[in-house]
């Protein structure tokens, strides 16, 4: 008899254990609007998509992060740059990175935007202009010159769409 119950319990377990997998994967809030195509408008759109730099290759990149899960900025950023809630990792907030708000006056930068040098290093070395380091959930990118500055006019092309 004790053996009975004992075997219930463990079924209960297993029921149980299953069921909270299953709420948690179809409770789950989707990432900001990531869907892209795989035709790219230019080499900017391919790295800001695929993370695909300009000989074909995935742009290597550090991070503790989703980042390292492969895809590009919009991945957490959002296709269209405008960031959001991503629940990864216990979730976090990806912010716009579109060029106008990079640019725009920030309160933690003594009211100055970002300048073009600003938004390489937080992209490449993971620092912010006032010398503060970016949340490590963000990747630091491998970028070549070229694939930077293809990178910042497709940020300046989604304050057009």
């Amino acid at each position: 008899m004790r053996s009975a119950w004992l075997a219930i319990l463990g079924l209960l377990i297993v029921v149980t254990g299953i069921a909270g997998i299953i709420w948690t994967v179809s409770s789950r809030a989707p990432a900001p609007r990531t869907t892209v195509s795989t035709e790219y408008t230019s080499l900017g759109a391919r790295i800001y998509a695929g993370g695909v730099g300009e000989d074909g290759r995935s742009i290597p990149r550090t991070t503790i992060g989703p980042g390292m899960m492969g895809g590009g900025c919009a991945r957490c950023h959002g296709i269209d740059g405008g960031g959001g809630y991503v629940r990864m990792m216990g979730g976090f907030e990806a912010p716009d990175i579109r060029y106008s708000a990079l640019t725009s006056p920030h309160e933690d930068h003594d009211g100055e935007g970002w300048s073009d040098r600003d938004i390489r290093r937080a992209i490449v070395e993971g620092v912010e202009p006032d010398g503060e380091e970016l949340d490590p959930v963000m990747p630091r990118w491998d970028l070549t010159g070229t694939e930077f500055q293809e990178l910042l006019d497709y940020l300046k092309e989604l304050d057009r769409r």
